[in-house]
């Protein structure tokens, strides 16, 4: 959940108390055999990097974004991790697990992988899942993939932190795409793209917060899928224009556009109201959707704005056609959903 911004997943979370189900080891066979299995001492970390350590982040360091990971020192932070309760999903023992399962670092050593897999918190089946990978890479010896924490996944808790995981990912991917397109871009044009990203950053927010539905276990993925949608459509967009593929339209196009929208904002607004009673709606509420608007009108400017100063041989009403339009679909697509 490195992401430079509020966490999305976060956030998600903090709306409902449903966690992964923690397991009593003691009562599956396999995991009570492991129990009294030794950790080899030369693995862990000593008093020294215990102290230097506090605070790290095991996930980083292992998966590395957009770097070269770093599986020694993600090793000896997760010990650190480990030690402290296991408390957070994509640490401790869980990259423990994958250390040893895929040899990151240290030699492979499948029976300390399910160790660790008995450590991991998440829903039976996925203890399960994750116990039956590691033995059929036992068996395929030399020949066995990787395992990755996700691979097992059966809840819906377990999907949020995996999709918050691609998303970390694709960011880094993202942002190196923009990089590449605005490289070349004066300081004014960069300083403007700025002020746009902190309109997108709040309407993104805002669209999360109020016209996503978070009941369900789901909802941390849902979360997370919402907003890449967004940042996705961002980037795609910046890269349509820089290609030339910019916003037509007059005052008569963005009159129309906005006729459109009233009526699809009045609509998604009565719908919400009608489906409430029954709670099919889950956690949208016409109060989301208002603030949601109220961003969006900002971010609609914002565009405008940045427009008038990277393209300024395109008029404003083109804009606004444009990203009004494009409201509208998500306000048509929310009452679809």
């Amino acid at each position: 959940m490195k992401q430079g911004r509020r966490s999305v997943l976060a956030a998600a979370l903090a709306l409902g108390s449903a966690t992964a189900a923690a397991q009593d080891f003691g009562e599956n066979p396999a995991c009570a055999a492991l129990a009294k299995l030794a950790v080899p001492a030369a693995d862990q970390p000593d008093a020294a990097a215990r102290e230097r350590l506090q605070g790290c982040d095991s996930e980083t360091l292992y998966y590395a974004d957009g770097g070269k990971p770093d599986y020694v020192q993600a090793r000896l932070c997760a010990y650190v991790e480990r030690d402290k309760g296991n408390d957070i999903v994509f640490g401790g023992s869980g990259v423990l697990m994958m250390i040893y399962a895929n040899g990151d670092g240290v030699a492979r050593n499948i029976e300390l992988a399910r160790k660790f897999a008995c450590e991991t918190e998440g829903a039976p089946a996925e203890l399960d899942g994750r116990l039956e990978h590691l033995d059929a890479m036992a068996k395929a010896g030399a020949k066995a993939g990787r395992l990755d924490l996700c691979d097992d996944i059966t809840s819906g808790f377990m999907m949020g932190f995996c999709a918050d995981r691609g998303a970390s990912a694709a960011k880094v991917e993202r942002d190196r795409r923009v990089s590449a397109l605005t490289a070349q871009w004066s300081a004014a044009d960069r300083a403007a793209l700025t002020r746009l990203r902190g309109a997108a950053d709040a309407y993104f927010d805002a669209v999360v917060d109020g016209e996503v539905d978070m009941s369900g276990t789901a909802r941390g993925a849902m979360a997370v899928g919402a907003r890449e949608d967004l940042e996705n459509g961002f980037a795609a967009a910046l890269d349509a224009f820089e290609h030339d593929k910019l916003p037509t339209g007059d005052a008569a196009a963005f009159a129309a556009a906005d006729k459109a929208l009233n009526a699809s904002y009045a609509a998604a607004l009565q719908y919400v109201r009608q489906q409430g009673t029954d709670g099919s709606n889950g956690t949208v509420t016409t109060d989301g959707i208002r603030a949601a608007e109220r961003a969006w009108i900002k971010y609609r400017d914002a565009w405008v704005a940045f427009g008038a100063q990277k393209y300024p041989t395109v008029g404003a009403d083109a804009w606004r056609a444009h990203f009004t339009a494009e409201r509208e679909r998500a306000l048509k697509d929310l009452v679809d959903e």
